[in-house]
């Protein structure tokens, strides 16, 4: 979990310069986020992380030109610690598979409020997530129909404990970590350390594809997050 001392950094990297100064506008009318800058590229965007040192990059998917999986995953190992939010028209089954793959935090379609679009990137940074349920489900639906180390439907990994398995299965239905602490009776400090685990043990990157995971292997049916 990210710990801040002051604002919430967020670098927006979109393609049209209306939206762009639109959602800044909207970030800085709250009093603890701050837009510290916007780029148009990756090359920008990689520039600005390195002198404006920001939380989240807020991507627009039209942005996402081939070959992004890859920038993306060297974006990512450059700045570890910062989250990549996909901002997209609608969510899109090949394009969101991708977003995963390469390391995405978060996917959130254009149409959503300023006021769950704020809810969304403050949690993020207390490390909860940064994608709705139908992603989720978009998601498992597209994995069905390839091969693809993520989905294997089959039983879940055995090193999981039955309560590793809990809480994948409570990160699927949306639960934060202090939702999750209360519904097991621990406390969020308990589960950051189950989840650390859960990424160690199945080589998982974020929440949103331990969700994927969770409902892929059978820890939380469909109908339940539907």
């Amino acid at each position: 979990m990210t710990r801040l001392n002051g604002p919430i950094r967020v670098l927006i990297m979109d393609a049209n310069v209306l939206f762009c100064c639109g959602i800044a506008r909207l970030l800085e009318s709250q009093p603890d986020m701050a837009v510290v800058g916007e780029a148009h590229n990756w090359d920008a965007a990689q520039e600005l992380s390195h002198t404006r040192h920001p939380h989240i990059l807020l991507l627009d998917s039209e942005l996402l030109e081939r070959p992004f999986p890859q920038r993306m995953r060297a974006f990512k190992k450059e700045f570890p610690e910062m989250h990549v939010v996909v901002l997209t028209p609608q969510v899109a089954s090949d394009e969101l598979l991708a977003c995963v793959l390469a390391g995405a935090d978060g996917y959130l379609e254009k149409n959503i409020t300023p006021e769950e679009l704020f809810e969304r990137l403050r949690g993020l940074v207390e490390g909860e997530a940064a994608f709705s349920l139908k992603t989720v489900m978009v998601l498992v639906h597209r994995l069905s129909a390839c091969n693809c180390t993520l989905c294997l439907r089959a039983s879940p990994d055995p090193r999981l404990t039955p309560r590793e398995s809990e809480v994948l299965a409570l990160v699927a239905r949306g639960l934060s970590n202090k939702g999750i602490g209360a519904q097991l009776q621990i406390s969020e400090h308990t589960v950051r350390n189950h989840l650390c685990r859960i990424y160690q043990k199945l080589q998982l990157n974020n929440r949103l594809q331990v969700a994927m995971y969770s409902v892929a292997h059978g820890l939380v049916r469909h109908d339940e997050i539907a």
